[in-house]
């Protein structure tokens, strides 16, 4: 591992070594995010003897909500801890809770068990949710952070694919064990990662963050970065303490966090939560004459591709340009599927038209897939200060957990209610303002430097000025 060490250390490769390590949890975290899409049909149906225990609708559905909850928790957890712990070390320390989790599900035996399980595994989805987009915000360097930072739901997505393919081919006590890789081996390469050099510096350990840079950099050549990043670090730790009210008294903070709130926002208001939930079910209605465990998994890989293709062009293209043409594509297929269900509710013959919700769905991860899918994850590791940063992220993925629980509730008791095309058509209008907003407020934060971007929300441009687009 040394020896391997070394070698990187002649060039950036590191950078990518370390976010594949740390990426490793969040594809646990996206194991989590599928479960109950993969697992709850075995574990409601009486009829599987593959289970150790079974579920009624409603134990069910506490069981699919406990990582949200644990997520409630994890959040504040880490952004009280994480510039005392350090980034790296909280990506170890929420390897265990994972590990600790899936062992729990795998042998669990009543209700009650399963929940708490989960709810363990919430905790980690707050840790590694904050910690790891600052952690590669803050080692990445500026032509490459987009892809990197991008890194983060392309892996997501790969949990989510890959437990419902695990649990197509083992049972779900099976399934948990095998999944127990991810989290030791992200904590067995993490070990040899280096330390953020930001966080390094905001604790007066400059010798250490000289090293960690050359690793990172793979030369020795980085004093003109190195006092760049001493300077910006300085700079706000005069200007504020890193406190909550700080996002309400400094006009960068201020303007960074509405501007996070909003990109989250905008993401969760296109329906991806009630989407990934209840996906099987408007590929099922379509009646394509596949297995729902099949649409599933097509459904999953399709958001991969995309998250892939998106993270590959999101230095190419620019952040703000792809998160404002992927909300707008993404209204015109919620649209398509709103005047189906429409037409559906209305009694008219659809027969022939099955291809109609399956091709929007496929529209809508195409568009949503390459800038709403990524770059509000990106986005969190480049906007903040890096007194600020911890608290920023934690209160940003709490405000995410809560958003989409209402909004996956808000789903069922519309769709229920009074019709699937009214949340269709809701969500359609939602995402159309969502364009105007971030078109309006959002800047491009591609190809500069963290400090350039505080430059940039201190004077409230969207451009530096080499960087705005010629009409």
């Amino acid at each position: 591992m040394f020896i391997m060490l070394e070698l990187l250390a002649e060039t950036e490769v590191i950078q990518y070594v370390a976010v594949a390590f740390g990426s490793l949890n969040m594809i646990t975290c996206g194991l989590f995010y599928g479960w109950p899409s993969a697992s709850l049909p075995h574990l409601e149906n009486f009829n599987d003897a593959s289970v150790n225990l079974h579920l009624s609708p409603d134990e069910g559905s506490w069981v699919a909500i406990a990582t949200l909850l644990g997520s409630i928790i994890g959040c504040p957890l880490a952004g009280l801890t994480v510039d005392i712990m350090g980034r790296k070390e909280m990506i170890l320390f929420s390897c265990i809770p994972y590990i600790t989790s899936l062992m729990t599900i795998a042998f669990a035996t009543t209700p009650g068990v399963l929940i708490i399980g989960r709810f363990i595994a919430g905790i980690s989805d707050g840790l590694i949710n904050t910690a790891l987009p600052i952690y590669i915000g803050e080692i990445a360097s500026p032509k490459i952070r987009g892809m990197l930072g991008s890194s983060i739901p392309v892996c997501l997505i790969l949990g989510i694919l890959i437990i419902n393919i695990m649990t197509a081919f083992f049972s779900v006590s099976n399934a948990a064990l095998l999944s127990t890789i991810f989290p030791i081996t992200c904590f067995a390469g993490m070990f040899f990662m280096p330390k953020s050099p930001y966080f390094l510096l905001t604790k007066n350990r400059n010798s250490e963050a000289n090293e960690a840079l050359k690793k990172l950099k793979g030369t020795e050549d980085i004093d003109a970065e190195l006092k760049e990043m001493t300077m910006g670090v300085e700079s706000a730790r005069q200007e504020s303490k890193g406190n909550f009210t700080d996002f309400f008294t400094i006009s960068s903070n201020k303007r960074a966090f509405l501007i996070a709130i909003l990109i989250k926002t905008a993401q969760q208001l296109t329906g991806i939560t009630p989407l990934i939930f209840y996906a099987s079910l408007i590929l099922e209605e379509a009646d394509i004459g596949k297995s729902v465990t099949i649409c599933t998994i097509i459904f999953f890989l399709a958001q991969l591709i995309m998250s892939i293709i998106g993270s590959a062009i999101v230095d190419w293209c620019g952040r703000r340009v792809l998160l404002i043409w992927s909300a707008i594509g993404s209204a015109v297929a919620l649209f398509i599927e709103g005047i189906y269900f429409q037409l559906k509710s209305e009694g008219l013959n659809l027969d022939n038209w099955h291809i109609i919700p399956v091709s929007a769905l496929i529209i809508f991860v195409f568009f949503y897939g390459f800038g709403l899918q990524n770059i509000p994850y990106l986005i969190l590791g480049e906007l903040f200060s890096t007194n600020i940063k911890a608290v920023a992220v934690c209160y940003s993925d709490l405000y995410f957990a809560l958003l989409a629980a209402a909004i996956s509730q808000f789903f069922q008791i519309i769709s229920t209610t009074w019709g699937t095309y009214l949340a269709f058509y809701i969500f359609t209008v939602c995402s159309i303002i969502s364009s105007v907003l971030m078109y309006m407020f959002v800047p491009e934060t591609n190809g500069i430097t963290l400090e350039e971007i505080q430059s940039l929300l201190e004077a409230g441009r969207k451009y530096r000025d080499d960087k705005k687009p010629t009409k």
